[in-house]
């Protein structure tokens, strides 16, 4: 969460809403957007993978932490939104997990 916490000193919260209205109104922002998250995950996976975890587990928990992210950032900017992008980014990976929890995990993988 340090970058969580970096982002809020160095993005204000003013600055990403009018950058989203902007984003929302172009197709191709929203897609320059859309994959500015794929490196980060790309790293995150990476780095799983250095450490361990199969080329599955790492994809999934990078893609699901930049999801959660991106959701979090989401409502953060939504307007009238006072929580600190922090306590949302816990939130959201605590619905993930709830969500995750009530169903049953495949039984192999290819």
């Amino acid at each position: 969460m340090a970058c969580v916490a970096t982002l809020r000193v160095l993005v204000p919260r003013v600055h990403s809403r009018a950058r989203q209205t902007v984003i929302e109104q172009n197709r191709a922002l929203q897609e320059r957007d859309a994959h500015k998250l794929t490196e980060p995950a790309a790293t995150i996976a990476d780095a799983l993978r250095a450490r361990g975890a199969d080329d599955l587990t790492a994809t999934l928990a990078a893609e699901s932490g930049v999801t959660v992210f991106a959701v979090a950032f989401a409502q953060w900017i939504g307007k009238g939104e006072k929580r600190r992008l922090a306590d949302l980014c816990t939130d959201v990976l605590r619905d993930l997990q709830a969500l995750t929890a009530r169903t049953r995990p495949s039984r192999g993988r290819r």
